[in-house]
């Protein structure tokens, strides 16, 4: 196993996909009543969309910096859009979750684009 792998592996057992993709579909179905709100306007999220998460991190800063040591996860909601020019979208935009090193969500921010 190479080194990558194992902290991928480590990385995923501290904080599973399916873990972050129920917070994140829980927030919007209940806090969020199926809608995400951007400055732009509410965009309605069917019950039935794809989650998919896009990136995963553990972030090492001193505790008076943001959130401290912390992960960080990005999820499109809609899933994954290509287009010709490259660039990555989502059907229904990017939620950004933060969770404390203990794996307990801190917040949720919302993007209609992409944060990474």
């Amino acid at each position: 196993m190479t080194t990558t792998t194992s902290y991928t592996s480590q990385l995923d057992s501290w904080l599973p996909d399916e873990k972050v993709i129920a917070i994140v579909r829980q927030t919007i179905e209940k806090e969020g009543e199926g809608c995400i709100e951007y400055d732009s306007g509410a965009v309605n999220v069917p019950a039935d969309t794809t989650y998919e998460v896009v990136s995963k991190a553990f972030i090492k800063q001193p505790e008076s910096i943001g959130f401290g040591s912390c992960f960080r996860v990005v999820v499109a909601v809609g899933g994954l859009v290509h287009d010709e020019s490259g660039i990555t979208k989502s059907k229904f935009g990017f939620a950004t979750a933060w969770f404390d090193v203990g794996g307990e969500l801190i917040t949720i921010d919302f993007a209609d684009k992409t944060p990474v």
